[in-house]
């Protein structure tokens, strides 16, 4: 056939009254049907955009304090310890430490992380690894306590060495 590439449908062409009204009904429901299987995520409530902005402030107005083992107020922090403060100034209590905070909530691709989600990273120290967490600010960006001798800064996620470390995206509010 020329010009509509009608070979390559999977629909049957129907040639009685109104037959192409009823392709296109038939494929105007298959594709509603694969939108929702696509699943994109629930709109949220106002509280919990206004949390995720309120982590967002909160772990941004840190950037430029200094890192501490163990830290987790204005005095310095551990990346952990950055959640935790900035999570608590949205009024949510998280876990403390990486490895529980990983536990807390739901994995989500990071292609759906929105900004206030978790990322966390994988180090290998010698003979063991341990876990990094950072608060997701969208637009490929997190805001992290990276280690000693640093400061909470921005950095972006798509650079050296994060990709290559990545685990997974958590999210805590729902």
């Amino acid at each position: 056939m020329t010009g509509n590439n009608r070979e390559n449908s999977s629909l049957p062409e129907s040639s009685g009254p109104g037959g192409r009204h009823t392709r296109r009904a038939a494929t105007a429901l298959l594709l509603a049907l694969l939108a929702g299987c696509a699943g994109e995520p629930p709109a949220e409530s106002a509280q919990t955009t206004a949390e995720r902005e309120t982590v967002i402030e909160a772990a941004l107005g840190e950037v430029g304090r200094p890192y501490r083992f163990g830290g987790d107020d204005t005095e310095g922090f551990d990346c952990s310890g950055l959640v935790e403060y900035s999570y608590g100034q949205a009024g949510l209590k998280v876990p403390r430490g990486a490895s529980a905070l990983r536990e807390a909530g739901t994995r989500v691709n990071l292609q759906r992380a929105l900004p206030g989600d978790l990322l966390f990273y994988r180090f290998a120290n010698g003979t063991s690894s341990s876990l990094h967490v950072a608060i997701y600010l969208g637009n490929s960006k997190m805001v992290h306590a990276p280690s000693r001798g640093k400061q909470v800064e921005v950095t972006r996620i798509d650079e050296a060495p994060w990709p290559d470390r990545f685990l997974h995206a958590e999210r805590l509010m729902r």
